[in-house]
This record gives C-alpha cells, structure tokens and sequence, in this order.
C-alpha cells in the first residue's frame, strides 16, 4: 500500500501548524524521503464556507481539481479542538469525510483529542479510537517564558508522533506484497498480529538495557516483543522458534543491543544475520528484482571506555546511545526503529512502481557494501546492472566507495529515476 498523509486543523488552533511540522519532518526525514504529507487548514481560494482544499476524491463544486498520484490509502490526520467542534462547516466537513469513500482508494480518518471538547464530534466519528497526546494540560497554563513553551509543545508532539507511528505501523506493514485491493486493507485488523521487535542480546553482559526495553514495549505501546529468555518455550527446537521469529513477514524491526561480548557470541551474530538476509519479492511482470530488507537498530551499551569489535552485518544500521540518566530513552528508541520500519514498508511499496526492466534491481534500503554482497546478481556481476534505491541519492563519498566496489552497477535514486 502506497499512503499519503493528510493533516487536518483549523486555522485558529494555535498548536495545529507546529504539530503538522512535526509529523512533516518525521515522516519524511532527510534524503530517505517517506510517504507524501499534505496540509489542510487555510481556506482554498474561492471555497465555499471557507474550507480548505478537498482530499482527493472528495466531491466538491467545479474548480476543485483533486490531486492524482501513485497512492491508493488516503490517512487524514484530523487535529481537533473547540475550535473545530465550534464551526459549523468544519463539522459538516468532518461528517462528509467519515462517509465519502476516497476514488480509487481507502480513506482511514485518525481523529486526535487536542482538547476534551474534541469528542463532541459528530456520530460517524465517536465510535473510533482517539490518539490522545499527554502534555497538552501544560500549555493550558501560561508558561513561564518562551523556552518552557517551546518544551511543553515538543512533549505534546513527541507523543503524538509516537501514537502516530505505531498506528501507521499497524495499518501498513506487510501490505504491500498484498494482491488485494485497497478496499479490502482493514478487512483483517481484528484478526492481524501485533507487529513485533526482536530484542537481539548477549546474556553474558546482562539483560539489563533489553528487559528495560522489553518492558516498555509490553507497559507502554501496542506492540509485541520477542526476548528469547521468555518466548523460547522449554523443549522445543531452539534455531526454529528464532528463524520463524526471526522471518521478516512475522517481525518487523529488530533491537540489537551492543554490549562488551555481543561481537563475540554465536547466536547474537546469528540472529543478527538470520535477520539481515534480504528477501526477494515479485514485480508487475516478474523482470527486474525486488529486494526487501527490515530495519535494525543499534543500542550502544557499551559502559564507558568499554571496547568491542566491529560487526559487518550492521552495515549502515541506525545507532543510538543507552544512558541510564534519559528516562525517555526506551520512548525513543522504539518509536524511532518503528519509523524506520514505517519508511522500509513504503519505500518496498514505491519500489513496485518502477518501470519493469530485466537489467534493473530496486531495493527498499540505502545501498552499502555488506547488504550489496548478499544479492546473487550483484556479487557475481556478470552483467551491467542498475540499482535502484529510496531517496533523493548517495552522497558523492558514498557513491564512489561504492562504484570502486561494485564497478559494473549504475546506482539511481527513485526519484533520480522518476526525472
């Protein structure tokens, strides 16, 4: 499934604009690039009871040309406050979109509570759950001064955006390899797993960083964890419960936490590799190659001063800094790994998208040396190939380790490959 993103608030909430930025930069960070991001909120030239623009799809007077793109699940973000509930035509707007079906595509609303005048929504809405972002009691009083203002609007936006991320999570991955239509994407959401994070850890230097991360998952989100210390049932065959636990269908991130001894030992390395093996998917026609890789995320436990060796498989895995002094740090690290597996399962959905070619491979991921190795047609380089990659491009270094490695590939972006 290919979405974008609409964000949804009108035009005297004073928070509505800065959460919009936040979700903007969020989803669509640096040269990764992520699903498309519309806003709504000032009226359209010459609309009619001063609405902004129509989604695409939506039914309005002549004059109102909607959008048209590769997208077919359209998620409007609607950012609610008494000032939305106060206006007639905003609310009237709100009806219609909760029972217009977008053209050609699902329109999922996700309503957000930013006041509790917010429920007094009308009735085709009440029934769905609200993302409910905490802080937003800290910018009823006065703040201080500009500083804690500032604070206070990045707690209530973190929150958001975490709520956000997990429900995207939930509604899209492991779609996109789906050969049903987009009107059937919720037909299963009772009946669909949680989606999991593999917690990869050397026992050996303690479980401290992943059981406090375990616990958040378990305590805090809507998620599933696999900590083999738990899940590993006594009796059954050790390497199968990792493999199937381990198979990118069934998990979609993985947690690999660095300690002293983890380079070391075996099963650390293996599941780190079980998990790292890319996955080949089918194109339109069943010429070029599709390529899917799940996203790792490197927690650096590592006590001060500490030494480890290097480990190959990381390849450009993100890393982040364990401290036992950042409370908010599990928060972090699970909605970030969470992004990151938002941004894979669209970019393998984009990647469908590219033209059909016999010499061409589209990978989900930014190319690096290890991960290019592990593609049959790419290490035995028989041949000219192209490689196609999520992005806007390589930086200049990057490119050039990489055609010295790899001398017989062409490397373009998708949107490289799009002009």
């Amino acid at each position: 499934m290919i979405p974008e993103i609409f964000v949804l608030w009108h035009p005297a909430c004073s928070l509505g604009e800065a959460l919009a930025r936040r979700i903007y930069d969020w989803l669509r960070p640096g040269a990764g690039l992520g699903p498309e991001v519309y806003y709504r909120s000032l009226p359209a030239p010459e609309a009619p009871d001063g609405l902004p623009p129509p989604l695409p799809g939506e039914e309005r007077p002549e004059g109102f040309a909607p959008l048209v793109g590769a997208a077919n699940l359209q998620i409007a973000l609607l950012l609610i406050d008494c000032n939305m509930i106060a206006d007639a035509s905003w609310r009237y707007w709100l009806a219609r979109l909760s029972l217009t079906p977008a053209a050609g595509s699902r329109r999922v609303l996700l309503p957000v509570a930013l006041d509790s005048t917010a429920y007094n929504v009308p009735d085709s809405l009440r029934p769905l759950n609200f993302l409910r972002p905490a802080g937003l009691a800290g910018l009823a009083a006065p703040a201080p001064d500009d500083n804690a203002e500032t604070d206070v609007i990045e707690r209530v936006s973190w929150s958001l955006l975490k709520q956000l991320t997990e429900t995207l999570c939930w509604l899209l991955l492991g779609r996109e390899e789906s050969p049903a239509g987009p009107e059937a994407i919720a037909a299963d959401t009772e009946q669909r797993p949680k989606v999991t994070i593999f917690l990869s850890h050397a026992k050996a230097d303690g479980t401290y960083p992943a059981r406090c991360i375990r616990d958040y998952i378990y305590g805090n989100t809507q998620l599933a964890a696999f900590y083999d210390e738990n899940d590993i049932p006594f009796g059954s065959g050790f390497v199968e419960v990792l493999q199937r636990n381990l198979d990118q269908t069934h998990t979609a991130a993985l947690i690999s936490v660095l300690s002293a001894r983890y380079s070391t030992r075996p099963w650390c390395r293996r599941e780190l590799s079980l998990f790292r093996r890319q996955q080949r998917g089918t194109s339109a026609q069943g010429l070029a190659e599709h390529w899917r890789l799940s996203p790792v995320l490197v927690v650096d436990a590592l006590e001060g001063g500490g030494r480890t060796l290097g480990i190959p498989e990381f390849g450009n895995a993100r890393i982040m800094r364990w401290s036992d002094d950042d409370e908010g740090q599990e928060e972090h690290i699970v909605t970030t790994l969470l992004r990151d597996a938002l941004l894979a399962s669209y970019h393998s959905s984009v990647g469908r998208l590219a033209q059909d070619a016999v010499n061409r491979i589209v990978l989900n991921w930014v190319p690096d040396p290890t991960t290019l190795l592990q593609i049959p047609r790419v290490r035995d380089a028989k041949e000219d190939l192209e490689v196609l990659y999520p992005g806007r491009g390589l930086s200049g270094l990057e490119l050039d380790v990489l055609r010295e490695s790899f001398p017989r590939l062409s490397l373009r972006s998708f949107e490289q490959a799009e002009s």
